[in-house]
């Protein structure tokens, strides 16, 4: 299997996380998928980045797959870094390559595909999600066939899918947002995408709680940055969560159970 996976922050943005010790998003997917689908190669595409070389369609048609990360972007600025991604989304539809997206992903990909995007109207939702349920499509897929009940995800946005794409189906919801899982097919292409995270382990959580913690405390998520670091704490230590958080294997189950189907395409 060949794997592309697209980095959804800029280098600016990489660089300063790296100071604090957070890896850039790219090569957290790229361990996630070493432990997923060992064989698998994976390569990477940096479109928020100025001049940076991507591939063809030509190049594209290669891979089994491509999978969008997260960024601290927001898809509502009309800037080179977001326009430049919008872009290469719509390249990857044109290939009929099957696209995953997280957070981010999933939101560049509504917009290409026609959607909306919105900053959502509940504020930030970050840590560890409210409960999340499967609606009656989701239940039925094979992407959430090991799903037998409402769920928790590790996450962290202020923006959320406002309006679905035209021939989209919502596969699960929460009371925070409504899209948290959703299908659709646009061009010659097929996507499936979440709102939250499986990618992030608890200890790639905490760090980027540690590394935000003043604005956490800002958007109203913690009471204090002595909270936050409570917070940090529990997640390393991997203390009190359920199942699905603290288990890395049940956490990325949706991505795997895509990487099943794009592999019996």
């Amino acid at each position: 299997m060949k794997l592309l996976i697209v980095e959804g922050n800029n280098e600016q943005t990489r660089l300063l996380r790296g100071t604090f010790g957070i890896p850039p998003y790219h090569l957290m997917f790229q361990e996630m998928l070493r432990g997923l689908v060992p064989g698998a190669k994976t390569d990477f595409a940096f479109p928020a980045d100025v001049d940076s070389e991507l591939p063809t369609d030509a190049q594209l048609k290669n891979y089994d797959g491509v999978l969008w990360t997260g960024s601290s972007l927001s898809v509502l600025d009309d800037i080179p870094d977001v326009q430049q991604q919008l872009n290469f989304a719509d390249e990857v539809f044109k290939s009929g390559v099957p696209f995953y997206g997280s957070c981010w992903g999933m939101q560049i990909a509504t917009v290409v595909a026609g959607g909306k995007v919105a900053l959502s109207k509940n504020g930030l939702e970050f840590g560890v999600s409210k409960p999340i349920e499967l609606t009656e499509l989701g239940r039925q897929s094979p992407l959430f066939a090991a799903r037998k009940s409402a769920y928790s995800a590790l996450c962290i946005h202020f923006d959320e899918v406002s309006e679905i794409p035209k021939n989209a189906h919502v596969l699960a919801s929460n009371s925070h947002s409504k899209v948290q899982a959703m299908t659709f097919d646009y061009k010659k292409g097929s996507f499936f995408g979440v709102q939250y995270h499986p990618e992030f382990s608890t200890s790639d959580m905490a760090m980027i709680a540690s590394f935000l913690s003043q604005k956490l405390v800002d958007n109203h998520a913690f009471k204090s940055v002595t909270e936050v670091h409570e917070f940090c704490l529990l997640l390393r230590e991997q203390n009190g969560f359920p199942p699905e958080i603290s288990d890395y294997q049940l956490h990325t189950q949706e991505i795997m159970a895509w990487l099943k189907l794009i592999s019996s395409m």
